[in-house]
């Protein structure tokens, strides 16, 4: 199973670029530097205009923790130029929930959650920026020790019952500011397919009419789970067996196998690879590697072969993972964070997949 984040505090400096992978955690916060401390109370309201879904979504997911001190209408303005930069026509933005133990049966909205209103407030300008807005709930790892694809709730009903009672705002406001997508569950590869979920749907679709996805992890069915008439994305990981000189063909011949055991028209929601040799078997492992210097090269094929694919096999879109709300863009990656790309012939790789795909 694919590794979850690492919880990546930096309190004055720059907040690496991203989440990592590893065997341990992939849940935590990408925080940027406090580069104002207004807060969010002066917040200008944005207008919300529905963004139609594109032919082929290329977007970037954006990892969204608060901390005390955040100015998130200017975090929001840095990130979304900078996806503008890479020419991407779609944002999702990824935000966390915990709970007390991994035997809790309640979730809930810590201070490191952004609140309906502040996501509204990213969600108004990415709309202002033509970019197709989708919001995606994280439980935090570090609450429950583990993957979340490992674990499942001890008691089902009770732990439905709070999250559903956690979603439901965030689906009004997704209603109200016009989001055109929601994802309602991620990477519960062990309760994926429970009929709980029809429940949540059924919630949910009270309050929102826009699309609800479910985000399942690789390496399992993506079909039929995260509740009725839900569509499927996944989080693409899949290691290819090639050596770290492989040609871009062989690695798009890789990817491509993937990519055509997905049903037609699933998008990819994360695609991330640490840019170090050993990296193709692992994908998945975005930190931990203990390499003597940085191989880009590693991540540029990847990125170019992943997004070769997508187009080839006829899929929905993809996302590259991650960045942090508001962190820098111009600080490039660093032995301690080798799947970072902003600032990086990465970030090259990106900008040129988004460019020409869009462009078809």
């Amino acid at each position: 199973m694919r590794a979850s984040r690492l919880a990546l505090i930096v309190i004055v400096a720059f907040a690496s670029v991203l989440g990592a992978c590893s065997a341990v955690s992939r849940v935590g916060a990408l925080r940027p530097p406090s580069e104002a401390t207004a807060g969010v109370a002066n917040i200008a309201r944005a207008p919300f205009t529905r963004v139609a879904q594109p032919p082929i979504q290329l977007g970037v997911g954006i990892d969204f923790y608060t901390y005390p001190g955040q100015d998130v209408l200017s975090a929001a303005k840095k990130t979304i130029a900078y996806l503008k930069s890479l020419h991407a026509n779609a944002i999702s933005i990824s935000f966390p929930y915990f709970m007390h133990s991994p035997h809790a049966s309640a979730v809930y909205a810590s201070g490191e959650t952004p609140s309906p209103a502040e996501l509204a407030q990213i969600a108004g300008l990415a709309e202002q920026a033509g970019l197709y807005v989708s919001l995606r709930p994280l439980l935090d790892e570090f609450a429950i020790g583990e993957s979340r694809t490992n674990w499942k709730p001890q008691d089902p009903a009770a732990w439905f019952a709070s999250y559903q009672k956690l979603l439901l705002p965030y689906a009004e406001m997704a209603q109200q500011t016009k989001i055109p997508e929601l994802i309602d569950g991620t990477e519960f590869s062990v309760f994926g397919h429970s009929r709980l979920w029809n429940g949540l749907v059924g919630a949910i679709r009270k309050v929102y009419s826009g699309a609800l996805v479910y985000d399942n992890n690789w390496g399992i069915p993506v079909r039929g789970n995260g509740g009725r008439g839900v569509a499927e994305g996944v989080d693409a990981y899949e290691p290819i067996a090639v050596p770290a000189n492989a040609s871009q063909a062989k690695l798009t011949a890789g990817w491509t196998a993937y990519d055509r055991t997905l049903p037609r028209g699933t998008v990819e929601l994360e695609v991330d690879i640490a840019a170090v040799p050993g990296a193709y078997l692992k994908p998945y492992q975005v930190s931990d590697w203990h390499e003597a210097r940085l191989a880009p090269a590693i991540q540029v094929k990847w990125f170019t072969a992943a997004c070769n694919a997508v187009v080839r096999a006829k899929l929905g879109g993809i996302y590259y993972w991650g960045v942090g709300l508001g962190q820098s863009t111009s600080i490039s990656p660093s032995l301690s964070e080798p799947a970072s790309w902003v600032d990086s012939a990465g970030a090259t790789a990106v900008a040129a997949c988004f460019q020409r795909t869009g462009a078809r």
